[in-house]
């Protein structure tokens, strides 16, 4: 093949590839939801070790209406408990209105049976509060 041919063929091969289908631009990927987190650790005054089916359940709440039950925002559950217990609440920050009042929970339970939970509230996030708390949980006696 002489010069000539060879500069014809791979003009014409290009003048076929420009003519192709065009590739579409990828879809961008959505970009992951933001999350914050409340962080803190949970324990009680007693010297007592829990049962092994004890569960720990914490909690960040919007506490902001006084006549009706907290909205749950996020909830950790932990499981065997061993206190101090370290928790870490992740919530998405779009869900926290400035002008209301957020806290966190925290309850210990055994098959449904309340043995300690908070009896104070600890503010967070909003009006002062920050993002980190450590709870002390009072024991519920049975009757």
């Amino acid at each position: 093949m002489n010069r000539r041919s060879c500069i014809a063929v791979l003009a014409v091969a290009m003048a076929l590839a420009a003519c192709g289908p065009t590739a579409e631009p990828a879809a961008p990927t959505p970009a992951p939801a933001a999350s914050a987190t409340v962080t803190g650790t949970a324990t009680y005054r007693e010297r007592i070790a829990l049962p092994a089916d004890a569960e720990l359940i914490v909690q960040l709440v919007d506490v902001s209406l006084a006549d009706a039950p907290s909205t749950v925002i996020a909830e950790q559950r932990i499981a065997p408990v061993r206190v101090p217990a370290a928790f870490t609440l992740t919530y998405d920050p779009a869900q926290i209105d400035q002008r209301h009042s957020y806290a966190v929970s925290a309850k210990v339970e055994r098959a449904g049976t309340l043995l300690f939970t908070t009896d104070t509230r600890h503010p967070v996030l909003t009006q002062g509060g920050g993002s980190a708390v450590d709870i002390v949980m009072t024991r519920v006696r049975s009757r």
